[in-house]
């Protein structure tokens, strides 16, 4: 039986000499969503109304954010929820109060996981950043790009049980470095499409050895006013996509033996570099600052919501910033 968020204590803390600019660090997270309309999204989770309460969805959802943004495993976010006053008033759980567990936080997940909750969440919270203008919706470009991520079991040999420890469902991902050497990674590739910004419109997950343009079509938005991505993604099919749909081609080109680019294409390279960089701003954000470079579960469905999960803190967070740098824009400014 869920317990709802609302009904749970701001914060135990209620005494002045508790007070400190260190609680409010996730004020700006806090403001930047009406967490309400997540919950509802979430209700199909423990839907039986008998049984004993478990926790709040959204304090488990919440947590799930926690994890990404402090790169803690189930185990170490479960010991900083008994011991983190900001986590604790976070999720609004009570001093001196029960936390989840981490076998309730992997569980929780794996229920994300089962009912396939993760673009859903991703598609209110840009809905609701769209809605205060943070994320600009007229006008907008797309920029797709994916990246490698090595899987948690890469390596050859077997378990106890006889069965390969290697991730099954992943696969090798074969790509040429900055000097022309082939690179090998076994493991998984992560899709995105974003927009200028950098907000994640867009995101997929497949076996790393899927070609980068296979998730074209997954991450074009159709409303968009161009479309930026790398010479994985040339071909005539794709220039005659975005001709049907109205959205400028801003895919770069690429040469082919005996073919080779011409001096135009080249300058028309440099030129999309500078605004397809930015597609490549999340997967650093993944790797350096979120410590996912290397996956944590074992197949694709696990890792789509996993790095769904990572996405959906991704725009929190940068939300959350753009609130606190620049307020809520003006709806006349809107695009």
């Amino acid at each position: 039986m869920q317990k709802p968020f609302t009904t749970q204590p701001e914060l135990f803390v209620t005494t002045s000499d508790l007070e400190h600019p260190s609680l409010h660090a996730l004020d700006d997270t806090e403001a930047v969503l009406d967490w309400s309309k997540i919950e509802p999204i979430l209700s199909s989770i423990y839907a039986s109304q008998t049984g004993r309460p478990s926790y709040p969805l959204l304090t488990l959802f919440r947590g799930l954010l926690l994890g990404v943004w402090y790169r803690l495993s189930d185990v170490q976010l479960s010991q900083c929820l008994y011991r983190d006053l900001l986590f604790r008033k976070f999720c609004h759980l009570e001093l001196g109060g029960d936390v989840p567990a981490a076998s309730t936080l992997g569980r929780f997940r794996n229920e994300l996981v089962e009912h396939d909750l993760w673009e859903r969440l991703l598609g209110e919270i840009n809905r609701q950043l769209e809605a205060k203008n943070i994320i600009l919706t007229e006008g907008r470009i797309n920029i797709i790009d994916a990246t490698p991520i090595e899987a948690a079991q890469s390596g050859s040999g077997k378990g106890k049980d006889g069965q390969p420890k290697r991730d099954k469902e992943a696969g090798w991902h074969v790509k040429k470095d900055s000097r022309g050497n082939l690179k090998s990674t076994y493991g998984y590739s992560i899709h995105t499409g974003v927009d200028e910004d950098g907000f994640i419109q867009r995101q997929t997950v497949t076996s790393g050895n899927v070609h980068d343009s296979i998730e074209r079509d997954t991450l074009l938005l159709g409303d968009e006013t161009a479309l930026y991505a790398d010479a994985a993604y040339s071909s005539k099919e794709t220039r005659d996509k975005l001709e049907r749909f109205g959205i400028a081609d801003q895919v770069q080109r690429k040469g082919y033996r005996n073919k080779p680019l011409s001096a135009e294409d080249k300058r028309r390279n440099d030129v999309i570099a500078v605004t397809r960089a930015g597609g490549e701003r999340p997967f650093a954000t993944y790797k350096s600052r979120y410590g996912l470079a290397r996956t944590r579960f074992m197949g694709l469905a696990k890792n789509m919501t996993a790095y769904g999960i990572a996405a959906i803190a991704h725009n929190v967070r940068k939300g959350a910033k753009f609130l606190t740098l620049y307020g809520l824009p003006d709806s006349t400014c809107a695009g």
